[in-house]
């Protein structure tokens, strides 16, 4: 290999040995008192698909240099600040753990790391770095389908910050089929799934959940729910009978057999668990419980 082919090679070697000593070996002062954030060590000018073929087999080394690097810069971030003020920090958090994790596609720790870590609450009323972090956390659950601390926390991310209930349903299903989670994984999923609407989704993985279950009493349960999942069908069919007929008479139903005698319901739909489905002031409901879920109520408004 002559000189011209070997320069850039040595260049990008010395790169990566800079990565790794700076990292390493800052001296203990520094680490007590870091360095302004214009002076932290960043990504680098050479994207992944480049340095990682020609890091001459120290691709996770420079992983858990940007890793180790992405950990310090979390460790200074200030706690209370606005979207403004916080957003350099937001993204060389977020560039730093992208680039752990395409060197090391595999590297667990990085993809926990910044599903717990990027996102920030802000002083004024944001929550800032979610959407990096949900497509670190998508890449981890492809690349990581063994984990599901990574399913989990995608899950939870979707649900509660972006409000994909459907997506974040189907996170929390995976992680929850995955060995060494927690059993409250499958029924949470499940709920998910029928308060964002999908009620036929919800029933397959009740189905699922109670074909995989080990155990009698796991099975007892989500037979139990896919009967509350068939009551919640229920009320929201005699539910869209009563918005019609409240239409068209600007007034509430006062039975169930009313609603069948204005054509407004074709039949009353049988109760699975052997109770009856009653309309109170314009509200249905069960006489087996309450609802199993936080529903989307469509009744009369205010």
């Amino acid at each position: 290999m002559d000189r011209v082919q070997r320069g850039p090679l040595l260049l990008l070697f010395c790169f990566v040995a800079a990565a790794v000593c700076v990292t390493f070996a800052r001296p203990r002062a520094a680490r007590l008192h870091p360095p302004p954030l214009e002076t932290e060590l960043d990504v680098p000018p050479f994207p992944a698909e480049l340095t990682g073929p020609f890091s001459f087999g120290f691709s996770s080394v420079v992983s858990d240099a940007m890793f180790l690097q992405a950990i310090q810069v979390f460790g200074g971030r200030h706690p209370s600040e606005t979207l403004a003020a916080g957003a350099p920090v937001d993204r060389q958090l977020a560039r730093l753990l992208e680039y752990s994790t395409d060197l090391d596609p595999k590297f667990r720790g990085a993809y926990r790391f910044a599903g717990y870590a990027m996102p920030r609450s802000t002083t004024d009323g944001h929550v800032a770095n979610v959407v990096p972090a949900e497509q670190i956390l998508k890449r981890g659950v492809r690349e990581r389908s063994d984990d599901w601390q990574i399913a989990f926390v995608l899950g939870y991310l979707q649900a509660f910050h972006l409000g994909e209930t459907q997506q974040a349903a189907e996170n929390l299903a995976r992680a929850a089929r995955l060995p060494g989670a927690p059993a409250y994984l499958g029924f949470l999923a499940n709920r998910l799934a029928v308060q964002g609407g999908d009620l036929d989704a919800a029933e397959q993985m009740a189905r699922t959940m109670a074909e995989q279950a080990s155990e009698e009493k796991t099975q007892q349960e989500w037979q139990g729910r896919l009967l509350d999942l068939e009551m919640e069908r229920g009320i929201r069919t005699i539910e869209a009978a009563v918005k019609r007929f409240r239409a068209r008479t600007a007034r509430d139903p006062g039975s169930l057999a009313e609603l069948v005698r204005s054509g407004d319901l074709r039949d009353v739909p049988p109760e699975p668990h052997g109770k009856e489905y009653v309309i109170e002031n314009g509200t249905v409901r069960s006489t087996a419980g309450p609802r199993p879920i936080l529903h989307r109520h469509e009744g009369r408004p205010g």
